[in-house]
């Protein structure tokens, strides 16, 4: 579910105008880009949840043949954002308090245990990644709490890194590697719980102490606070009954 290249991809498909032409390693190449693009479009909510995906239609929204939209969509099926049937062409995964909790007991269960090795094992280069990562969210995450539609990209990028820094010391390319598929995955549930703050939760105060209990090497408190972290946002969705 990481963004892949499709160098493997059989190049078949109808052709239009707009590539009929192109040589294979261009062909790749558009490919390649409108995966990005589509994948931008589902994860920061241009193209709904549960939304048809009609190839006539994306066709001219990102201008490239029904051939080489059928390629990205189909890698977009592997990530899990889309869903194809028989018969029934491609729709934008739907959104569900299910699908959240699952990513979040899947994605807690493995970040608790590489951040509790990141804090046992890492080292001053570590330390100095969790402290730079952390001075760069913390310029966006009051900002983001006042104006989230504005913010959120921006924020969302370095709450992103923030989290990879404080895992960085972990031994396990696997765990690492799942954990950026289950990052992408939570980001559209991340975009919605933004714009519901409760007033009770401060998310940078959250962030601040995930930084010091990291930092003094309390491994069993970081991984207390990141489990309770990653849980505040299934509290959010419940309370303002966001998804069912």
């Amino acid at each position: 579910m990481n963004a892949r290249t499709p160098n493997s991809l059989t190049l078949g498909g109808d052709k239009s105008s707009a590539d009929a032409s192109v040589p294979g390693a261009n062909m790749r190449s558009l490919i390649e880009s409108a995966f990005h693009r589509l994948r931008a479009d589902i994860v920061e909510g241009r193209l709904a949840a549960g939304a048809r995906l009609a190839i006539e239609d994306l066709k001219s929204r990102y201008g490239v043949s029904g051939g080489t939209l059928r390629e990205a969509l189909s890698l977009l099926v592997a990530d899990g954002l889309v869903q194809t049937q028989a018969q029934r062409g491609f729709h934008v995964t739907p959104m569900s308090l299910g699908d959240m909790l699952d990513l979040a007991n899947t994605r807690s269960a493995l970040e608790c245990e590489a951040l509790r090795q990141s804090v046992l094992n890492g080292d001053a280069e570590w330390e100095a990644r969790v402290v730079s990562s952390y001075h760069r969210l913390s310029l966006f995450d009051e900002r983001t709490m006042r104006d989230p539609v504005h913010w959120f990209n921006q924020w969302e990028r370095v709450n992103r890194d923030f989290h990879e820094a404080l895992i960085s010391a972990c031994s396990s390319v696997w765990t690492r590697r799942f954990l950026s598929i289950l990052y992408l995955q939570m980001e559209r549930y991340h975009r919605l719980t933004a714009m519901h703050k409760p007033p009770a939760r401060n998310v940078h105060e959250e962030h601040q102490a995930l930084r010091d209990s990291a930092l003094a090497r309390d491994a069993e408190r970081c991984t207390a606070l990141l489990r309770a972290h990653i849980e505040s946002s299934i509290s959010v969705v419940r309370q303002f009954g966001l998804l069912r």
